[in-house]
């Protein structure tokens, strides 16, 4: 049959035929692509049973006409179908970095090193090479952030992960330049890191986090120090290095241990703790009650007389802060000499004792070794060096001056 214009019609078996080609070839690429694993499977399903159905239907019209119709299915779905679902499911293509949407992205909750490994992928899509010019990973429970400098412009930008998506800011001007790369955080498990921070957070003695607080690998702005900081409740945080180490400076919590602390991280930065280089030595103890004494936050301070370094800050579980000076004169304050942790313990128990300090006070301590505010005399020859210590709340508080060796000298703290 011909038509008014005298075109012939497809006849069936050609009709079925692309019918089934469409079928198949629009099936499997919704069936590849969504990211619903029982849509994939019943798109799988439909179209491979719609197109088979068709195939079947044409034997009627002999043998040769199925076989033919099989063949166009099959070379429909290699040379249209998969390349299509190349371009679709290849992450390169699906993502343009500047996206308003941004690209869809595999969710990965609690998994922050899965969540690292995507950010750092991130960062070579905002800029070529991103990842090796970052200047900052944050990662949350849901979401992450990094941040890049672009080299070639001395422009930051940022890119953020919220549910499934990516977003981009705009470019802007920074004057920073620390940077991390690929390369430095290779051998960083988050995963494990995460497991000892956990085993840290809980001998320094801070409460349990209401929340994991994020996670953030960036420099330091103290020191430009590329660390792994994992926040905590209250404010307080843990760093790790960029193999997952926790600082190891745990034992600046402990009354016991803050001694043993100091004299390593005077070691680790070349000052002989025997040497007379101390101007003072404050510490504050964890617990919310402890007074403050020469020290506002849990930790170690170490004043320092003479030298480069003026001040080192040491908090429970982070890397100690140098303060430095460009003015320098030769050290004349004390050593650690005879300081023990065991000493400090003994007079804490002394105070305890003296003054009835109830069991839920004892571990609020506060103190500070140096010349006691009564005893700065100008007109002495040499200031005796004092343990000033008080134990439990400012209100209510025990306080004492004792000699270095643990030897009663007197009450209050001057």
């Amino acid at each position: 049959m011909r038509t008014a214009r005298g075109v012939k019609q497809p006849g069936p078996a050609v009709t079925r035929t692309a019918l089934a080609a469409v079928v198949a070839t629009l099936c499997l690429v919704v069936a590849v692509v969504v990211d619903l694993p029982v849509t994939s499977v019943l798109f799988a399903v439909a179209g491979a049973g719609v197109a088979i159905g068709l195939i079947g239907s044409l034997r009627r019209y002999g043998q040769k006409s199925a076989l033919r119709g099989a063949a166009v299915v099959v070379a429909t779905v290699l040379l249209v179908g998969l390349p299509t679902v190349a371009v679709l499911a290849d992450p390169e293509t699906a993502s343009d970095s500047h996206a308003a949407d941004g690209d869809a992205v595999l969710e990965g909750g609690g998994d922050p090193s899965a969540a690292l490994a995507r950010a750092l992928d991130r960062a070579d899509r905002l800029v070529p090479g991103g990842s090796s010019s970052i200047r900052q990973i944050r990662i949350d429970d849901d979401r992450e952030t990094v941040r890049v400098l672009d080299p070639r412009t001395g422009r930051e930008i940022a890119s953020y992960r919220s549910g499934t998506s990516w977003s981009d800011s705009d470019p802007t001007r920074t004057g920073e330049r620390t940077v991390f790369t690929r390369a430095d955080v290779a051998h960083l498990d988050l995963n494990a890191a995460a497991a000892r921070v956990s085993a840290a957070r809980k001998k320094i003695g801070y409460p349990e986090p209401t929340s994991s607080g994020g996670i953030e690998i960036g420099p330091r702005s103290v020191d430009d120090k590329v660390v792994a900081r994992f926040g905590q409740s209250g404010g307080e945080s843990i760093e790790t290095d960029l193999h997952g180490r926790v600082a190891d400076t745990v034992g600046a919590a402990s009354l016991s241990e803050f001694l043993s602390v100091a004299e390593r991280v005077l070691k680790d930065e070349g000052i002989d703790p025997d040497g007379a280089v101390l101007r003072s030595i404050a510490y504050k103890a964890v617990d919310e009650a402890a007074p403050w004494i020469g020290v506002a936050h849990p930790g170690v301070e170490l004043e320092l007389d003479g030298g480069g370094i003026y001040r080192i800050w040491v908090q429970p579980g982070r890397f100690p802060e140098l303060s430095e000076t460009d003015s320098a004169s030769d050290p004349d304050g004390f050593s650690l000499t005879g300081l023990t942790g065991a000493t400090m313990v003994r007079i804490r128990d002394d105070l305890v004792r003296r003054h009835r300090v109830a069991a839920y006070d004892r571990d609020a301590v506060g103190l500070k070794i140096g010349v006691a505010p009564g005893d700065d005399d100008p007109a002495a020859d040499r200031l005796p060096v004092t343990v000033q210590m008080q134990v439990g709340p400012d209100a209510v508080g025990a306080t004492g001056v004792y000699s270095p060796n643990g030897k009663f000298l007197r009450e209050g703290r001057r």
